[in-house]
């Protein structure tokens, strides 16, 4: 049993549709990336009777410009109870005399416990955390968790007396409590947040960089041993325009952070150095200028388990580059050997892209591409025509939200059916007799 997932991604959302047929039903989950989203099942007389309507639903979605981004394998569940490796942990933290044995126990009773032996466990638990504030948690969380506004800066996800998620941003501007950056450092430099599987950054300010410095503070604590999702520039277009909010150099995160499945960046002034890390299944840049120094690393990136990439580039004048030949070794590369789903977007060298992608052998690795949001026009769509062979294989082509004329749209679906979205095509701007042409995100 697989999983088909489908995402539709543009400026203004980020959504996800996964579909898995079993038997004389199908199971659906949507929502937004990021959420658990909603889950729906229907149940049919015939196992091709619910694979009939699945199609039905998923050729629906693709109409509406969703694209696939690969299936994923439906683990069976461990026999293991996870509850009881902790248990046994907690056994041996005991003998040794550390207290966090007695903080792990007593988090198993407490939420195993109902009514009055939940508030038991949880008065006890309680006054254990009071006794060894700085052991569980370390001298800097645990003076910014008595600060006022720190659940509003913070919001943790605990288990078993750990830190398993955490969301960190300034929540308005003007707040006066606990500062982002001081909190985010305290985090990583906790005793909890050994077992932190899931990151999330917002905004440190709503002025200057943003989040200048981001990759050092995240490095400066403890190696996130279990970290595996993390978002950096958790923001809205309302908060803060993209192009505002500057990063710096990331690559102290790699070494940090050896089980990383998922890297998500929105935001400007990234800067990715040598990318290389053992287990990134997942890399998305969302921004509206990626330096021409991280598009040569982006080309050169050593990831041997990544399945999607996906990279906005943006525009010059906030910082982006249209240099080709930074970009080009991606095409050629041979240390990306998983890689499915292609995304290189919001350029305005997406001609030049396409042309690229045409002839080179990543083409016929991949299941689907993404070069929407940019200022492709005539070059880059008679390309794709020209080499539609080469181009057939794949799931979904999303060529949304470019320049790209009329009548070659029509010949585009006409090559290549269903699998290519052309919606959302532009007109430049002409001005005094000059016609100008813009990506979907710039500032």
């Amino acid at each position: 049993m697989s999983v088909r997932r489908f995402e539709f991604k543009d400026s203004r959302s980020y959504k996800f549709w996964e579909i898995t047929v079993e038997g004389c039903s199908y199971t659906v989950r949507y929502g937004k990336v990021g959420t658990a989203g909603v889950t729906q099942t229907k149940a049919f007389a015939t196992p091709e009777k619910a694979a009939a309507d699945a199609n039905k639903k998923l050729n629906a979605k693709v109409g509406k410009g969703y694209s696939e981004v690969g299936s994923v394998a439906v683990a069976t569940p461990k026999s293991a109870d996870p509850e009881a490796d902790w248990t046994v942990r907690a056994d041996g933290l005991q003998a040794a005399g550390d207290p966090w044995g007695q903080r792990i126990a007593l988090s198993i009773a407490r939420d195993a416990a109902k009514g009055a032996d939940k508030r038991k466990w949880t008065k006890e638990l309680d006054q254990l955390s009071a006794d060894n504030r700085e052991h569980f948690f370390g001298a800097e969380l645990a003076a910014l968790m008595d600060q006022d506004g720190f659940d509003k800066v913070a919001r943790l996800t605990w288990q078993y007396g750990y830190i398993v998620k955490a969301r960190v941003g300034m929540p308005e501007y003007g707040f006066d409590g606990p500062q982002a950056r001081a909190v985010l450092r305290a985090i990583v430099g906790s005793p909890a947040a050994a077992y932190l599987r899931d990151l999330t950054i917002g905004l440190y300010d709503f002025e200057g960089g943003g989040l200048s410095g981001v990759g050092s503070d995240i490095a400066s604590g403890l190696e996130l041993a279990e970290l595996e999702r993390l978002f950096i520039g958790d923001f809205n277009s309302e908060e803060q325009e993209i192009s505002w909010v500057d990063f710096g150099d990331i690559s102290p995160i790699y070494p940090r952070t050896p089980k990383l499945r998922t890297l998500r960046l929105q935001g400007a002034g990234i800067v990715l150095g040598e990318l290389e890390h053992p287990t990134l299944a997942r890399l998305e840049i969302e921004t509206g200028g990626l330096p021409q120094s991280s598009v040569a690393s982006l080309a050169a990136a050593k990831l041997p388990e990544l399945v999607h990439m996906e990279a906005w580039f943006g525009r010059t004048e906030y910082g982006g580059t249209t240099d080709i030949a930074a970009l080009r070794p991606i095409f050629t590369s041979q240390t990306l050997p998983k890689l499915k789903h292609l995304g290189l977007q919001n350029s305005e060298m997406q001609d030049a892209i396409a042309s690229e992608l045409a002839n080179s052998p990543l083409l016929a690795q991949v299941e689907s591409v993404d070069l929407s949001m940019g200022t492709m026009r005539e070059p880059g769509a008679q390309a794709i025509l020209t080499n539609a062979a080469a181009f057939k294989h794949l799931k979904s082509l999303n060529l949304a939200n470019n320049y790209i004329p009329h009548e070659l749209t029509s010949q585009l679906r006409t090559a290549l059916g269903r699998a290519v979205q052309t919606s959302g095509q532009q007109s430049a701007d002409v001005y005094d007799g000059e016609s100008y042409y813009y990506t979907t995100v710039g500032e």
